[in-house]
C-alpha cells in the first residue's frame, strides 16, 4: 500500500513477508513435482520435434555441430533449446536423461517469477496465491512441460521480458529496458513465434506515454529491437547459407483465417473449463457465477467512478493489464495468421497456445485486483441516491468472484490426475513407453546397426542415435520412415537393394494395434520378401536387413 510523505504517495511492495514468498516456493515446487510426476514410470515424453532437439544436443556434445537426427542441418528450429540440454547434462548424462529435470525445473520457476511480480504488484493475498496455483496446476502447461520440447523454456522468457518491459514503462530504469532486450533475445532463440513478443514491446515503447519526444522513443524502440533481434538475425544468415533456407520448414495445413481464428478461440475457451467430481451442474452454477460477478463488479466501478476518495488507491494501475494484454494481441494475431498460412504444422494444440497462458492470467488478475481491491468511503452520490449496497457492492463482487475462482481451482484437480495416471499407465506422446521398455529397442542398443535405419516410428530408433536418412525415390521424394502401402514398400526396397549403404527395416511395437494401424503389411509379410533377411524377431518388434540387389536376383529367378 502507499504510504504519505509530505503530501505524496509513495509505492512499496503490498507484501514484503516471508512467509508469502515461502508459500509461493512451495507452489512451485508442487507445479515441478505434477510435472515429473507425468514422467513416471516411462521417462520424458517425445514429440517428433523432441527428436531433433535431442540429436542437436548429442551432435553439439559430439563436437559436429547444430543437426537433426537424419543427418540434417538444423534449421527448423531456433537453437536455445537443445544448447540447454547439452549445457544440462554436463557431457556426462545424455539428453534425454536430463530434458525431464530441466523441464520441471523451468516450469517451477515460471511459477516463482510470476508469484514474486504480482506479490510486488497486486493488493489481494488471494490473488497472488491463486494465480501460482492457477499455473501450477494449469493441465496443458504441465503436459507440455513433460514433454523434451521447448515451450516451458519459451514460457519463461516470455515472462521476464514482460515484467522487464513493465518495470522500464513504469520506472524508467535503463538497466529493466536491458534485461528486456536480453530475455526477448533469449524467447526468440527458442521458438520463431518469438517474433510477436519484439514486435509487442517495441510498439509499446513506441506508444509509452510520457514527456519523452517522439524521436526519443524511435531510437529506444530501435535499441531494443537490435538488443532482441540481432542473435536471430546471424541464427537465420546461418540458415541460409548452410541450407539456402532461413527455417527450411515445409508449409502445414493451410487454412482460412476464419478457420484458425474460431479454433483458436475454442481452444482458449477450453481453459475456463473445470471438473468437480460428482457434479453435473458445475458448467451451469459457472456460468451463473461468472454473470453474478460481472453484474457486481459493473455496479462496482460505477459505485467507484462517483466517489471522490478511496481507503486505500491502488498502486497497481493499469500498466501491467497494457504490457501482458498488447503481448497476448500480438501473439494471438500472428498465431492465427501462421495457422492461416500453414506455417506450422498440427492444428490448434496447447503447445502452440500455452505461450498465452500466463499473459491472460496476469491481465485477468490485475484487471480483478483494480476492480475490487477497493473500499469506497460513504459519499454524497450513496446518500442522494439512497444506494445502501453502494459500499457493499465492490465487496459483495469480490466474494463471488473468489467463490469463482476457488471453485475453478478445485476443478482442476481431477484433470491433472487424470492425465498423469492415463499417461502413467498407457505412455503417451508417441508410445513413450515402448523408449522405455520395447525388447526391440533394447536388442539395438546391443546389437548397433551399422548402417540406415527405416521404421514404421521413425523417433524410437533415432532418439537412441542411430542414423535415419532420407532415401530419395525421385525427385522431391524421401523417406524418413517406412511407407504406410505395400506397393510402396516393395518400391522402396528395390532402389535400397541397389545402393551400396546398408539398410535395415525396424518395426516397434508390432503387438500394439495404433502403432501398426496405417501398414499394410506385417512381420508375416517382411519375412516372405525376398528383399529381406530376417535378423531379429522380439515380442514387440522384428529387425531385418535389406538384401542388395544381387543377392536376390537369383531367388526371382
Amino acid at each position: 500500500m502507499g504510504r504519505r510523505r509530505g503530501g505524496r504517495a509513495t509505492e512499496q511492495p503490498p507484501f514484503p513477508s516471508t512467509g508469502l514468498t515461502l508459500l509461493l516456493a512451495a507452489v512451485a515446487a508442487l507445479g515441478a513435482v505434477l510435472v515429473l510426476a507425468r514422467q513416471v514410470p516411462y521417462g520424458v515424453g517425445l514429440h517428433w520435434d523432441s527428436g531433433n532437439y535431442l540429436a542437436s544436443a548429442r551432435s553439439l556434445l559430439a563436437g559436429e555441430g547444430f543437426r537433426e537426427y537424419s543427418g540434417a542441418t538444423y534449421v527448423a528450429w531456433p537453437p536455445l533449446y537443445p544448447l540447454v540440454l547439452a549445457v544440462a547434462s554436463l557431457d556426462v548424462m545424455d539428453p534425454l536423461d536430463v530434458a525431464g529435470p530441466v523441464n520441471a525445473a523451468l516450469f517451477g520457476l515460471t511459477i516463482f517469477v510470476v508469484g514474486q511480480y504480482l506479490r510486488r504488484r497486486l493488493e489481494s493475498r488471494f490473488l497472488v496465491v491463486w494465480a501460482a496455483l492457477a499455473i501450477a496446476l494449469a493441465a496443458p502447461l504441465a503436459a507440455q512441460a513433460a514433454i523434451a520440447m521447448a515451450g516451458t523454456a519459451f514460457i519463461l522468457l516470455v515472462t521476464l521480458t514482460l515484467i522487464h518491459t513493465d518495470a522500464f514503462l513504469a520506472k524508467g530504469r535503463t538497466s529493466s529496458l536491458l534485461w528486456a532486450g536480453a530475455c526477448a533475445a533469449l524467447a526468440w532463440q527458442t521458438r520463431y513465434l518469438g517474433a510477436a513478443l519484439l514486435a509487442a514491446v517495441a510498439v509499446m515503447l513506441l506508444l509509452q506515454r510520457d514527456t519523452r519526444p517522439l524521436q526519443q522513443r524511435v531510437r529506444r524502440a530501435a535499441g531494443f529491437a537490435l538488443l532482441a533481434g540481432a542473435p536471430m538475425a546471424v541464427w537465420l544468415v546461418r540458415n541460409q547459407l548452410i541450407s539456402g533456407a532461413f527455417t527450411g520448414r515445409p508449409s502445414g495445413t493451410v487454412r482460412s483465417s476464419w478457420v484458425a481464428l474460431t479454433g483458436v478461440g475454442e481452444e482458449l475457451w477450453s481453459w475456463a473449463a473445470f471438473e468437480l467430481p460428482l457434479v453435473e451442474w458445475q458448467a451451469a452454477a459457472c456460468l451463473g457465477l461468472l454473470s453474478a460477478a460481472a453484474l457486481a463488479a459493473a455496479c462496482g466501478v460505477l459505485v467507484r467512478k462517483r466517489c471522490r476518495k478511496a481507503t486505500r488507491p491502488s498502486p497497481s494501475g493499469w500498466l501491467p493489464c497494457y504490457v501482458f494484454g498488447g503481448f497476448a494481441l500480438t501473439f494471438f494475431t500472428a498465431l492465427v495468421a501462421a495457422l492461416a498460412m500453414g506455417a506450422t504444422f498440427g492444428g490448434f494444440e496447447d503447445r502452440y497456445l500455452t505461450p498465452l497462458y500466463v499473459p491472460l492470467l496476469v491481465v485477468a488478475v490485475f484487471a480483478l485486483d483494480r476492480v475490487l481491491g477497493f473500499a469506497p468511503r460513504r459519499s454524497r452520490f450513496r446518500r442522494r441516491w439512497k444506494l445502501r449496497w453502494g459500499r457493499r457492492g465492490p465487496q459483495a463482487a469480490a466474494a463471488v468472484v473468489t467463490a469463482v475462482l476457488c471453485f475453478w481451482t478445485a476443478g482442476q484437480i481431477e484433470p491433472n490426475a487424470r492425465e498423469i495416471r492415463q499417461r502413467n499407465s498407457e505412455g503417451h506422446d508417441f508410445a513413450s513407453r515402448y523408449w522405455a521398455g520395447s525388447e526391440t529397442l533394447e536388442w539395438i542398443r546391443r546389437n548397433p546397426l551399422e548402417g540406415f535405419v527405416l521404421s514404421n516410428v521413425a523417433l524410437l530408433v533415432s532418439i537412441h542415435n542411430y542414423a535415419l536418412e532420407a532415401l530419395e525415390i525421385g525427385p522431391g521424394q524421401g523417406y524418413r520412415h517406412l511407407p504406410d502401402e505395400a506397393e510402396d514398400m516393395a518400391n522402396l526396397l528395390r532402389v535400397a537393394g541397389d545402393r551400396d549403404e546398408s539398410y535395415y527395416v525396424v518395426l516397434i511395437g508390432t503387438d500394439n494395434e495404433w502403432l501398426m494401424r496405417n501398414l499394410e503389411y506385417d512381420v508375416a509379410d517382411l519375412r516372405a520378401s525376398s528383399g529381406l533377411e530376417p535378423i531379429a524377431e522380439l515380442a514387440d518388434g522384428a529387425v531385418f536387413r535389406v538384401r542388395p540387389s544381387e543377392e536376390t536376383e537369383p531367388a526371382d529367378q
